[in-house]
């Protein structure tokens, strides 16, 4: 009979642990995908010097749904220019979600909208302070979600789970 730690969500006594971390979540070709933003997180800086704006886009549907890609908008940076480009961006993603003066972090998030995706080669230095190159997916464009003619989908009778917006 196994016993599942509640706290952890598994049993870690029947799981095989990982030899190599190494891989993770595989690029997404180029090309234009639908998205939504499933969590909007403040962070600061390394140097501690400003801050940022980091949204968390996951493809919503065909072939890569549910793969994520992270985009930091810089807000105070010690760069000007890294700051009033952070800024631009994210008054984009703000028109795009029709909002552009959100009181909290939900209304950045949960709102269908279209990226375009390129595959980007990036060095960096790896937590053993090796140096290391991979392959990651950076966000080149966001634009609005056009919603189709037809009309818009009906609402949910009392006591059903409502369709996420991404679904409908």
């Amino acid at each position: 009979m196994s016993s599942n730690n509640e706290w952890l969500g598994f049993n870690p006594a029947e799981t095989e642990a990982a030899e190599s971390f190494k891989g993770g979540q595989k690029p997404i070709p180029n090309g234009r995908y639908q998205a939504i933003v499933t969590s909007a997180v403040r962070k600061r800086t390394k140097k501690g010097t400003g801050w940022f704006w980091e949204l968390t886009f996951v493809i919503a549907e065909g072939e890569h749904e549910g793969k994520t890609i992270p985009f930091r908008f810089n807000m105070v940076n010690e760069s000007a220019e890294a700051a009033e480009i952070g800024r631009r961006h994210l008054r984009r993603y703000l028109d795009c979600i029709g909002n552009l003066n959100p009181q909290d972090e939900s209304e950045l998030c949960n709102r269908v909208i279209w990226i375009e995706v390129e595959c980007e080669k990036q060095s960096y230095t790896n937590k053993r302070g090796e140096q290391a190159e991979g392959i990651n997916n950076v966000i080149t464009k966001i634009d609005p979600y056009a919603v189709s003619a037809s009309p818009p989908p009906k609402a949910a009778a009392p006591g059903q789970p409502s369709v996420p917006p991404w679904k409908r």
